[in-house]
């Protein structure tokens, strides 16, 4: 997170008059709903753009509703209508962004959705595109029809013609130049922050979670889903083995339903026996996660491919000891302040699992070096370096 930040007031007669902010639309989707990655993401930066000192006006085109930026100080919101589901924002948006574009005099128009709805242009606004991952070309046969046509046909045509490419990782730069046909020049990363809830919550908070969603006092915790790249099918296969030389204590899973956890039992381990000892918590507030971090004895990421690892470094920041893969982004992520292994060797994940459990010393300084480690992470500094290459698109 090195890019400096360059002055938001610099003449530029072309887009406005000097002195003036520059003006930004931050295209949103899926912020009326459950947040996903890509939504957190979305809410995060907006905040933090909204929140910067001399920093942009922020022009959030909504397709839905704006969620939990409908009050926000600083944000004002247009809807795109006719774009709250994903076939919308890839088509009906290309009419819209360009009038919206031209209607509030943006400088900058800004997909953090990865879609890049800009096939009839931004009228005289440049255009900047998050891509977090390119799952849909690495692990196809996980991904729906409509992403694999956004990936796989629609980004290699519609990337090449945008101003700028934001990513929040090298490993995901390396595969959009290898998968989406977008030089390196072009791409500019800009890793995520941690918001400031995610810190070491009180021990009374941290049990009145424990009671509102029935968790034991000692747990482990996962935070995914089942999607192949998630790798559930090898953290049940170490978890199984784990339990075969020791009393382990319950795994949490959150984002996965008991009849997917039972199904993959079946699929990995033969037996749905296991279950009893995994709590599934399909969906958690998210002013809970903090809680939930705090509360765990660990925190496991064995995923097979990552995009940034948020997760990851949020346990870390609230003091929570993580077990995470030694591949794709994570190694960035975590640096030195987790036990990181292969996630295709169960016995490996097994093992280091073991570790941490039955090690205090391990514990306490994987604690230490985490919450070291995710203060290097902040959303201002992400917003800083976003508006950077904001002013570095204006004044090609």
């Amino acid at each position: 997170m090195t890019m400096a930040m360059s002055t938001f007031t610099t003449e530029d007669p072309k887009h406005r008059i000097k002195g003036e902010p520059m003006q930004v639309g931050l295209i949103s989707y899926g912020l009326d709903r459950p947040l996903t990655g890509i939504g957190r993401y979305t809410v995060e930066l907006a905040r933090a753009l909204a929140a910067l000192e001399n920093g942009p006006g922020v022009t959030l085109l909504a397709a839905g509703g704006a969620g939990p930026l409908a009050d926000q100080n600083g944000l004002r919101s247009v809807p795109l209508p006719g774009c709250r589901l994903l076939p919308g924002l890839v088509t009906l948006a290309n009419v819209v962004i360009p009038r919206l574009a031209r209607r509030y005099e943006l400088d900058i128009v800004h997909d953090p959705t990865g879609v890049s709805p800009f096939l009839f242009g931004t009228a005289s606004a440049r255009s900047v595109v998050t891509v977090h991952d390119v799952f849909p070309w690495s692990y196809p046969d996980t991904s729906t029809l409509l992403e694999t046509l956004i990936y796989r046909y629609w980004l290699p045509r519609l990337l090449p013609r945008v101003d700028a490419v934001l990513t929040v990782s090298q490993a995901s730069k390396s595969d959009i130049v290898g998968f989406l046909r977008v030089s390196s020049g072009k791409i500019r990363v800009v890793q995520e922050g941690v918001d400031e809830a995610y810190q070491p919550i009180s021990p009374d908070r941290v049990a009145a979670a424990r009671l509102r969603h029935d968790l034991p006092d000692e747990y482990m915790l996962y935070l995914g889903s089942t999607r192949k790249h998630k790798n559930l099918n090898g953290l049940l296969s170490a978890y199984d083995r784990l339990k075969r030389i020791e009393r382990a204590p319950c795994l949490v899973l959150v984002g996965v339903s008991p009849e997917e956890c039972r199904k993959t039992l079946v699929e990995t381990v033969g037996n749905s026996s296991l279950q009893a000892s995994i709590t599934c918590i399909s969906q958690v507030p998210e002013a809970d996660l903090p809680s939930l971090y705090s509360g765990a004895v660990l925190f496991v990421r064995p995923v097979l491919d990552e995009g940034f690892g948020l997760p990851a470094l949020e346990a870390m920041a609230c003091g929570t000891p993580v077990v995470c893969s030694n591949v794709s982004s994570l190694p960035e992520v975590v640096g030195e302040a987790a036990i990181t292994v292969d996630p295709n060797d169960v016995e490996a994940l097994a093992e280091a699992l073991h570790r941490v459990l039955t090690d205090a010393d391990l514990r306490q300084d994987l604690r230490r070096r985490g919450l070291e480690r995710a203060a290097e992470f902040t959303w201002e500094q992400t917003a800083r370096e976003t508006a950077a290459v904001y002013e570095e698109v204006l004044h090609v």
